[in-house]
């Protein structure tokens, strides 16, 4: 009798042991699952040649990228819209441009050693047709990437595009 309950503890043992591993893995699983997502910054730049030493606006912060070539040929940029977005790996975002037409962004891998995110993007025009084809980017965290080139009243739209890290809850 004695030793069917030392069984019986052993093999209660086992389960719970088993348990733990599930619970861990499972935890694991999620987290690493958390992991693949980030938050994007979207800033939509009017970018103009004006007469004299034009401007940058203050709100769009320190992007040196804008006074070098080929972004110094305009010499003033404002800032026409700025959002933060939620992305999580595999699953398309998409965002209306101030002209009508869309950015599409969609993480496709993240790296953890260097910190690194793959992204595809592509606009589209208001009638579904392509405007850019999709393009693939390898961006560090904090470090924008450009899309620029689309007429927009007088000057060019340019896309900043910064991963800001995990996603807000991901963790």
């Amino acid at each position: 009798m004695a030793l069917r309950s030392a069984l019986v503890a052993v093999s209660l043992s086992m389960a719970a042991l088993g348990l733990s591993a599930a619970v861990i893995t499972t935890s694991s699983v999620a987290h690493a699952q958390a992991d693949e997502s980030a938050n994007v910054e979207i800033m939509v730049l009017h970018a103009t040649q004006q007469a004299g030493a034009g401007a940058i606006d203050p709100s769009i912060g320190n992007l040196p990228q804008l006074k070098k070539p080929p972004f110094s040929s305009f010499n003033t940029y404002k800032l026409l819209d700025r959002k933060g977005i939620a992305i999580k790996k595999g699953q398309p975002i998409e965002y209306v441009l101030v002209d009508g037409r869309k950015l599409n962004l969609v993480l496709l891998e993240k790296t953890q050693k260097p910190e690194r995110y793959r992204l595809a993007a592509s606009i589209g025009a208001p009638k579904g047709e392509e405007f850019l084809k999709k393009i693939e980017v390898v961006a560090s965290p904090n470090e924008p990437f450009f899309v620029a080139g689309q007429s927009h009243k007088g000057g060019i739209l340019v896309l900043g595009i910064a991963i800001k890290g995990a996603a807000a809850g991901a963790k």
